[in-house]
Parts: C-alpha cells; sequence; structure tokens
C-alpha cells in the first residue's frame, strides 16, 4: 500500500442480491466452503494463489482497492463490462479468501465499504510486476482507455528513479472527478486517492501544480511524450500551478519496449503514435 494515507475514502453502499436487487447479507465463508470453482490441485503455492485470485475479474477488483476501500457501486462504475452478479460473487469470493473485508464507515458516512485485508494488499507487489510484464506483449495495444486507479498505480510500476535524482515534488491530478496525490523525494514515489496527505487547513498549498485530465491523456503525457502545451490547446487537460513542477513530475516514467515478437528480426512497430 502507499505511505500516503488515503484521507478520504469513498462511501459505499451494498451489492445487489443475485436475483431481487436487494442488499446481499450473508455471514462470512471459508475458502474450503465456496462451491462450483475448478481448483489446481497442485501442491504448489503458486498453483494455491491462483485458486484463491486467478478467476476473471478477480485481480482487478484488488487492483481497484489498492489505493482505498471503495462501494459496491463505484466498482461497478470503474470495472466496465462486469455484472452486478459477477462482482457480487468475486467479492464474496475474495472475502472469504480473507483478501478483502467489508467495513462500516462512521458517520457523517454510515455506509458500508469494501477494503484490502493487510494480507490482501501484498498483492500490489504482484499488480506492478503483472503491469511492468504485460506492457512488453507485442500484442498489448498502448494508449487504450483505462480507469483512474489503474493509471495512479501504474505511476508506480513505470517510474524510474534515475529520471528523478534531486526532486522532490507533489502533484494532484484529478480524473474522473477523484483527486489523486503523488509525491516524488528521495528517488522514491507515493500515490493516494482523495484528500491531500495532510491537515485540512494546508490542503491548499500541499501540490506545486494539480493536473485536470482523463486518464488516458495523463498516459499519453507522461508515457507517450505528448507536449503538455499541445494537450492543453487540444482541450484534454488543464493544470494550474508550477509548470515545470508539472512537466518534470511527467518526465520521471519509462516505459519499456514490446519484446520482439517470435521470429522476428526486427524491431516491432510502435503502438503509441508519437505526438509532435
Amino acid at each position: 500500500m502507499s505511505t500516503i494515507p488515503d484521507a478520504n475514502p469513498s462511501s459505499v453502499d451494498q451489492p445487489p442480491g443475485p436475483d431481487t436487487g436487494s442488499p446481499a447479507r450473508r455471514p462470512p465463508r471459508s475458502s474450503a466452503g465456496v462451491r462450483g470453482r475448478r481448483r489446481y490441485d497442485d501442491g504448489c503455492a503458486a498453483a494455491h494463489a491462483l485458486d484463491l485470485i486467478g478467476e476473471r475479474w478477480a485481480l482487478l477488483v484488488v487492483r481497484e482497492l489498492l489505493l482505498g476501500p471503495r462501494r459496491f457501486s463505484d466498482l461497478r462504475q470503474t470495472l466496465c463490462g462486469i455484472s452486478p452478479n459477477v462482482l457480487t460473487q468475486r467479492l464474496g469470493d475474495l472475502e472469504a479468501a480473507g483478501v478483502l473485508q467489508r467495513r462500516s464507515l462512521q458517520p457523517p458516512a454510515a455506509c458500508r465499504v469494501y477494503a484490502l485485508t493487510p494480507w490482501g494488499a501484498q498483492l500490489e507487489t504482484v499488480i506492478l510486476e503483472l503491469l511492468k510484464w504485460g506492457v512488453r506483449s507485442p500484442g498489448f495495444e498502448r494508449g487504450q482507455a483505462l480507469t483512474a486507479d489503474a493509471m495512479a498505480l501504474s505511476f508506480k510500476a513505470m517510474f524510474d528513479p534515475d529520471l528523478a535524482q534531486g526532486l522532490a515534488c507533489r502533484i494532484t491530478l484529478v480524473m474522473h472527478r477523484h483527486a489523486y496525490h503523488v509525491a516524488i523525494g528521495q528517488e522514491r514515489l507515493a500515490v493516494a486517492r482523495g484528500d491531500p496527505p495532510c491537515h485540512p487547513a494546508e490542503a491548499g498549498g500541499w501540490a506545486a501544480a494539480t493536473l485536470y485530465a482523463e486518464p488516458v491523456t495523463v498516459l499519453q503525457l507522461a508515457y507517450a511524450g505528448r507536449p503538455l502545451e499541445a494537450a492543453q490547446a487540444a482541450g484534454a487537460c488543464r493544470h494550474e500551478g508550477n509548470t515545470q513542477a508539472l512537466r518534470r513530475f511527467l518526465s520521471c516514467f519509462r516505459v519499456a519496449p514490446p519484446v520482439l515478437p517470435a521470429g522476428s528480426a526486427s524491431p516491432p512497430v510502435a503502438m503509441i503514435d508519437p505526438f509532435s
């Protein structure tokens, strides 16, 4: 998990039941009691891990919780294509496995959220390594739309300490109406979703600059070399604060090139068109 705390997790609702749409109220289940799922029956711990998190959507649910708790409706909105019933099943399976838990927020929120357990939060390393591995696939189409949390987390995977030597800066990015706060210092990077990680009275001065953009525009600015001025002229983003600090921040990331396809003797075709 990030070293910057998530100060303001989203308030949440409960998932609908499988048929009626009413709140699902079921007791916690043990992983041994989950039925209808094929298992590997392999003594390797990696195989057991896949028994727990290998179902479709499971790791993406975990990804959307790494930066803090979320409501059921938040997950439905960000994970495009997942049905309410499938999401309910994945959440139940992950809860039974001890990966996540349901928590009640105190008033004024007074609602329930899904949050990773400390053990579940350790999957951040797994997801970041999968991100770095997957981006090098010759078949991965770079530059596609992605969730705001996925974009924020990708900073951790693509951050290059060598490019950030001597840099200390704080940047806020507003994507999909959610604020993400990124701090770089001592060749390290931390990211949090929610309110700035400081006293409310100091929130206005926490970041050197604030960038307002959709996740795919942030991706283009940080990873594909799209000039900030060109993106602003096109109406794709706007920013407030120190322009030089924002440009410096966007220069601290490096994306590895795709691997050569098997049997290929020439470099693969670039999968993101360069911006001039």
